[in-house]
């Protein structure tokens, strides 16, 4: 009986098992059905409309554009590219809902990001009864409409926070705080920023200390040290008011095979019975166990075991030279090195020796840590304002916030969003309500739960445009606007590929995943590129298309005739301004020219050599008698010229890309950002070089190229995250080459042989070719 019942049941699994298949087989045949159904209506409307799609504009439509406007899914997103008509493309689906399909244009919202975008959209539409908005526009009017009250915005909320710094920082505990942090926490870094400098030292063979103190030494020079920790130490010592000078070298001559003369940390020099004297403080970095940090081992290219030997060796030898000449040696260590207890130490090590000081109190230490309109002030500044716009931008609550910060037992960051960051922005959100002024996101977010509660506004359709720029706060409010009976459809467009604006809490997941957070979505590409021609569009999409997590596309431009080439000049800084000028002057005085910089001082040296002047909100320079307008590359998103010319693209920390890293503290409040190395510089990267529609020209330092030149010029240099291969630069021998053909005849692929001859597999694809062998 047992064993018909286990038949039975094994019987009734693989039924079971059948009957999903079955059904799996039948939802996909139906989903194809579906799917063939709304290709054919498609077709259907591309072929009755056809007249329409080439006369709605001063200039017909591609079939991608149309085929993207004709859809009527209930979610979709077009995904565009540089100059790929995205402008048009919208326009174009305006016209067809309202002339086409009848649809009151007073039920169409259209969105874009910029007042001068949103004015450009309605302008060219030219409906009545439709308007583009921003997102902040439309808050309000809804707000407005709906309490009878237009809220006041505060216009200027960098100032007000700002303001509300200064006043915190005359309450005592705050003051307090603020100052620990300044002293104990502000210049921690990261293990990558550390090893991003050894990396930096490496390839610029320096030996030079790397981190310049905000003090100077008893002779007014500039201090260099090599650790954030002596840095500190420098703060101390100019607050206990005594003098200082950092690695002279010391009074005894002590060197022998082994060792080189001896430079202490810190030479402290005072006066005592009329003569000048001289102890010196030792800094040590190690831990309680008397053990250095894992990345002082690579420096030095020694194992971890061999480093502590020889660093503890170090510590012995100096204590013992003290020790033979009778000199006075005051001791730190990075072990429990925090400002405020290392300070009292060194204090009362100086008074019982019997070293004059000028103790500095609590008030003038801040003023030291945090001088009023000093660079360090308005970086800290900025760094809590972007901080509290991300918060809300991106609709975090910061009781969350501050226990992820716990839970990863970040001590750091726990400190500043507890002590300096929840009280700022408590202040803040209080001196809004005292001024009776709300911020743009609050109109945003306000805006949302007037909709969600009271669905004052209804529409059938909602386009939106620059759909890649989203944020969480917008997600939210497009949600609540398009309401969930009978809900509009939504119209997207963007360009994953320009997603530039993370910083600003732009969430790309949000473009990425688009069905995921609307649903079934229907996605159209438009890949005919207006703009410009060969060879750039193809050097763009190579580049751009290293980053697989975004779309894939497969740009064309729209003339196959067009040419739009993609060239590179070297420069040294003597002769930089005199290529610039050649190049422009070299330029037809009928084309148009930007000059566009990664940052806002990238156009330095022009200042020093060149007339400027601002002009309706643009900024120009005089070059060979031409007005030429400098941009940075977010500033000239979505515009083109015939000529572009990228200012400065070299390596370094204020390089392309930008080595800057976010504070740590930001992570807990930014959007996810790419897995793979510089994802977001490259695209900005990408939207600097498909500015021109005839050429466009890269400068760079000859000694010191961006890794993006580097890619485009040599890039077999390039590892496949990115970088620049180790051995970039190890030459080709008749030997490796011997190698490199025996391992491809003994069959192995790439991957193997790159690993094997430690160079990049771009590096052996381009030796192989060059040796005549077809992969």
């Amino acid at each position: 009986m047992f064993g018909y019942i286990i038949i039975l049941l094994l019987l009734l699994g693989i039924i079971g098992k059948l009957f999903l298949v079955v059904r799996t087989f039948l939802l996909k045949r139906q989903e194809k059905r579906r799917l063939e159904a709304i290709e054919n209506e498609k077709l259907e409307r591309l072929k009755t409309h056809k007249y329409f799609f080439e006369h709605c504009l001063k200039y017909p439509l591609d079939i991608q554009q149309r085929r993207a406007i004709v859809s009527e899914a209930e979610n979709v997103l077009v995904v565009s590219s540089a100059g790929s008509g995205k402008t048009s493309t919208i326009v174009g689906k305006v016209k067809y809902l309202t002339e086409k399909l009848h649809i009151d244009p007073r039920r169409i919202l259209l969105i874009s990001y910029t007042n001068k975008a949103a004015e450009e959209l309605t302008e060219r539409i030219n409906k009545p009864g439709l308007r583009g908005y921003t997102f902040h526009k439309l808050a309000l009017d809804i707000i407005g409409k709906q309490t009878n009250v237009k809220p006041s915005i505060c216009e200027n909320t960098d100032a007000l926070i700002v303001q509300v710094i200064r006043e915190l920082s005359k309450n005592k505990k705050f003051r307090k705080n603020l100052t620990s942090y300044l002293a104990d926490y502000k210049d921690i870094e990261s293990e990558e920023e550390k090893e991003l400098k050894l990396a930096q030292q490496e390839l610029a063979n320096q030996k030079k200390p790397q981190l310049k103190s905000m003090y100077p030494d008893k002779d007014g020079l500039p201090v260099y040290v090599r650790s954030n920790e002596e840095l500190k130490l420098c703060a101390i010592l100019t607050s206990l008011g005594v003098s200082y000078k950092y690695e002279q070298p010391y009074q005894h001559p002590v060197s022998d095979a082994y060792h080189a003369q001896y430079k202490p940390d810190f030479s402290i020099y005072y006066e005592k019975d009329g003569r000048l004297n001289r102890i010196y403080l030792e800094h040590f970095g190690v831990d309680e166990h008397g053990l250095v940090p894992s990345w002082f081992a690579q420096e030095k290219g020694f194992s971890f075991e061999e480093a502590n030997q020889k660093y503890n060796d170090g510590i012995s030898w100096k204590i013992m030279v003290h020790e033979k000449f009778g000199t006075t040696l005051i001791t730190t260590s990075s072990a429990d090195f925090q400002f405020s207890v290392v300070r009292a130490r060194i204090r009362k090590e100086l008074k019982r020796i019997g070293v004059p000081m000028v103790v500095k109190e609590e008030d003038e230490l801040f003023d030291l840590l945090l001088p009023q309109k000093s660079a360090e002030e308005k970086a800290f500044m900025r760094l809590i304002v972007t901080f509290i716009m991300l918060l809300k931008t991106s609709c975090m609550n910061l009781v969350d916030v501050l226990s992820a910060a716990q839970q990863a037992k970040d001590k750091r960051n726990v400190f500043l969003i507890k002590y300096i960051l929840k009280p700022v922005f408590e202040a803040y959100q209080n001196a809004l309500r005292l001024q009776q002024r709300i911020d743009f996101t609050d109109a945003i977010i306000q805006a949302t739960a007037l909709c969600n509660r009271f669905h004052p506004v209804s529409y059938d359709y909602i386009i939106v445009d620059e759909f890649q720029d989203i944020s969480i706060d917008r997600y939210n409010f497009l949600l609540a606007l398009r309401g969930e009976d009978s809900p509009a459809q939504l119209y997207c467009v963007g360009d994953d590929w320009q997603s530039i604006y993370r910083f600003s809490g732009s969430d790309m997941s949000l473009f990425r995943q688009f069905p995921d957070y609307f649903g079934p979505t229907d996605i159209e590409r438009i890949e005919t590129t207006y703009r410009f021609g060969q060879p750039l569009v193809d050097y763009s999409c190579q580049f751009i298309m290293k980053n697989s997590i975004q779309y894939e596309k497969h740009i064309h431009a729209a003339n196959k005739d067009k040419k739009t080439g993609l060239y590179f000049y070297a420069y040294h800084d003597n002769d930089y301004c005199d290529i610039l000028e050649r190049i422009i002057n070299n330029i037809p005085a009928d084309k148009s020219i930007y000059l566009i910089g990664r940052y806002s001082f990238d156009d330095i040296y022009l200042s020093k050599v060149y007339k400027s002047f601002r002009e309706n909100g643009h900024f120009y320079y005089l070059i060979g008698g031409r007005k030429i307008e400098f941009l940075t590359v977010h500033k000239s998103k979505g515009l083109e010229a015939d000529y572009a010319i990228l200012l400065q693209c070299n390596n370094g920390t204020f390089g392309f890309p930008s080595q800057m890293s976010d504070d740590p503290v930001l992570k807990y409040v930014l959007s996810e950002g790419d897995a793979y190395p510089n994802g977001e510089e490259r695209r900005l990267f990408y939207v600097a070089i498909t500015r021109a529609k005839e050429m466009t020209l890269v400068m760079y330092d000859e000694r010191n190229p961006s890794v993006f030149v580097t890619e485009f010029l040599h890039p077999e240099k390039v590892s496949e995250n990115g970088s620049i291969h180790r051995n970039a630069d190890k030459r080709w021998t008749k030997k490796s080459e011997k190698f490199l053909l025996d391992l491809y005849r003994e069959g192995h692929d790439i991957n193997y042989i790159s690993q094997k001859m430690g160079r990049s597999k771009t590096a052996i694809i381009y030796r192989l070719n060059k040796l005549k062998i077809k992969l």
